[in-house]
């Protein structure tokens, strides 16, 4: 058979390093499954970001296992990836990271690339016809010294017979060193935030021209993704989804099925993927190793988060400045009277300011970049006698110190020119666009009547109102979602307005049919706003005056002009679904919610844990965005418990009113 030419492995090892085989009847060779360490206090501690990274370093770390004989880490190789596993790669490890494995070159598969006779190859794809095609054509052609396929995912039978029949037509079957299935098909973007990375998907689940088979391809899609970061983190969950929601039901019950088969056909060595090989999982040391919940939601379950104008860094740098995968471009002064330029940033976890910064509010950035620029200040006098910009400069004493001390103050400065010119672009759009005030007037529409709601918003639609038409439609947007008791002739006035600015009401209407035809839960029941201002929240939370008195320049001169409004604290949606979910209430919210556990017999009723959950992993199908994962981080904060937020896709409002857009026009006949 052309498929002995072909040893598959599951890209995992046990932390002995030894390997367990598990017959199957599907295939006439041996399944090695080399599974990975359970992760260890620190690591767990880390989270989803550091456990899918060390995935990945054992995934070139070739040298690791007795049947990988690279030399590991400093082996020369050649990394070839796809886009989506490119995007996998890039949170995770900078070229630097890569060089340090070994990686000489890493490049797309598409590229054209030359031979390198001498290099071994490591491959990281999906497992698509097209990348099988292409790995093929590169073994026939004769590019690489060996190659060691990595699948994101697990990969058909079907595809590793034409993988393992093309090796053997191209006389290529001996370079094939091992082909893994690494169960790492998410973008993991924080210790506590992940994404399938899929584009489009709310546009994708409802658009009408979707057929059957597309649907279930999707959701199998959605599945494969939400079982990698599973198994990343060692987890078998209770999956818990609303009744109510098809498209959360089927992706819920797919997974089921899809672990409990995983159980059935590979038993104990399988059961270690989420467990880990010692037995130990990330859930460890809580309530003896309580399982954690996974609760599945539609993105129907709250629209109006994905579209509100927001004011935290974080959530302000997705939606203003288009941070994508944790990289950000902002136009900065080219110096000399130069033209402007565009810079690029990477922003993470690892950059002190923005982990400490990324989920406060935004006038309160000037305050913190001026407090930064003073502790470098006193830093670097302290270092040199020198008042000079260079941290080099000026050592008259104490040399061996300054010197080493320079690497940090060289990312100190870097850190702070990266912010200060992120906050500058920022501060640049709130105020030519007038951002904080529809911040501030989408946060009241859930205090005021609709008339005065309505009233206001109206003002918007005049020709002296500052703001993009996209600004305003999405305000638009919000009130309607958050005020249903709105009559149709408001709502036909409003629209009115808006195509008098050249606005399209297509998503809009969109939201009408589904308004129409399902009782959408509108964010506005979560809206009980524990307000600390007084009966005028305008004049309570609106403040302008001097928000610090130190620091100079334009950036502080910027933020002394912007209006000191605080976040209103309000519980959204999903944070009272998970606390009913999490502490197990009855009633409420969550009372129809499905109960799935994949260790159950198929068919029988699964026996319910009545303990409250102490971890969870929340993930909307639909799209997700920064504002709603910072609620999420701080309802489980006060209540003492650890949530990982993930979803389909990191969404814009921009995007989102996008899909939404071609949603309408799609259901009105206009085109997909």
């Amino acid at each position: 058979s052309a498929i002995q030419y072909i040893k598959w492995k599951v890209g995992r090892s046990s932390t002995s390093g030894s390997s367990h085989v598990a017959p199957t009847a599907a295939n006439s060779w041996p399944l090695v499954l080399d599974l990975p360490p359970a992760p260890s206090p620190s690591m767990a501690q880390s989270g989803i970001q550091e456990l899918q990274r060390s995935q990945l370093l054992r995934m070139l770390n070739l040298g690791s296992s007795g049947d990988q004989a690279w030399g590991g880490a400093q082996a020369f190789k050649v990394l070839v990836y796809d886009k989506f596993c490119q995007d996998v790669i890039s949170p995770l490890l900078k070229v630097g990271g890569l060089r340090n494995q070994g990686v000489s070159i890493n490049v797309s598969l598409m590229a054209e690339r030359g031979p390198l006779p001498d290099v071994p190859a490591v491959y990281f794809v999906e497992p698509t016809e097209d990348n099988v095609k292409r790995i093929v054509k590169d073994l026939a052609s004769g590019l690489y010294e060996s190659v060691y396929v990595n699948f994101a995912s697990s990969v058909p039978r079907s595809l590793l017979q034409d993988l393992a029949r093309g090796a053997l037509h191209a006389n290529a079957g001996q370079k094939v060193m091992g082909v893994f299935d690494r169960f790492v098909s998410f973008v993991s973007l924080s210790p506590i935030l992940f994404s399938l990375n899929l584009p489009n998907a709310y546009a994708t689940i409802h658009s009408p021209a979707i057929d059957d088979q597309l649907i279930q391809q999707y959701i199998a899609r959605i599945v494969d993704g939400l079982l990698s970061v599973l198994i990343t983190m060692h987890a078998m969950p209770i999956i818990r989804c609303p009744a109510n929601d098809p498209v959360a039901e089927m992706v819920a019950r797919s997974l089921e099925d899809r672990i409990r088969e995983m159980l059935r056909t590979g038993g104990a060595t399988t059961a270690e993927l989420f467990s880990g090989a010692s037995g130990r999982s990330i859930d460890s040391g809580t309530a003896a190793g309580q399982r954690p919940l996974l609760c599945v939601l539609g993105r129907d379950a709250d629209l109006v988060t994905m579209l509100n104008h927001t004011w935290t860094y974080q959530a302000m740098a997705h939606d203003i400045l288009n941070m994508r995968l944790n990289k950000l471009s902002v136009s900065v002064d080219g110096g000399d009277g130069s033209a402007p330029k565009m810079k690029s940033y990477d922003v993470d976890e690892n950059d002190s300011f923005w982990a400490e910064h990324a989920g406060e509010p935004f006038p309160n950035l000037g305050p913190a970049v001026c407090a930064a620029i003073e502790d470098f200040t006193q830093k670097r006098e302290a270092m040199t006698a020198s008042n000079g910009s260079d941290p080099t400069g000026g050592m008259t004493g104490g040399l061996a110190s300054a010197f080493n001390a320079i690497p940090e103050m060289t990312e100190k400065k870097r850190s702070i020119d990266m912010h200060t010119n992120i906050a500058t672009a920022l501060l640049n759009e709130v105020k030519a666009r007038e951002l904080a005030n529809y911040y501030e007037l989408e946060d009241l529409f859930s205090s005021q009547s609709v008339g005065t709601s309505v009233a206001e918003l109206d003002k918007l639609f005049s020709e002296d109102a500052k703001g993009t038409v996209l600004d305003k439609t999405r305000a638009l947007m919000v009130l309607y979602l958050t005020k249903p008791s709105m009559t149709p002739q408001q709502l036909e006035s409003l629209i009115a307005g808006l195509e008098k600015i050249d606005g399209d009401a297509a998503p809009l209407k969109f939201l009408q049919h589904q308004s129409s035809i399902r009782n959408m839960t509108a964010a506005s029941i979560a809206a009980t706003a524990s307000h600390t201002a007084s009966s005028n929240p305008l004049s309570a939370a609106s403040v302008v005056g001097s928000l610090f008195s130190k620091g100079e320049g334009l950036l502080s001169a910027g933020f002394n002009s912007i209006q000191n409004i605080m976040p209103s604290k309000k519980e959204l949606v999903i944070c009272q679904i998970l606390d009913g979910l999490m502490e197990q209430k009855p009633g409420g919210l969550t009372e129809s919610y499905l109960y799935l556990d994949p260790k159950a017999p198929a068919g029988a009723e699964a026996p319910r844990m009545r303990a409250p959950f102490r971890k969870a992993v929340a993930f909307v199908v639909g799209g997700g965005n920064y504002a709603e994962m910072q609620s999420v981080q701080e309802w489980a904060q006060a209540k003492g418990r650890h949530v990982v937020y993930g979803s389909t896709d990191m969404v814009t409002p921009a995007q989102f009113v996008d899909e939404l857009t071609h949603l309408g026009k799609a259901q009105a006949g206009g085109g997909h």
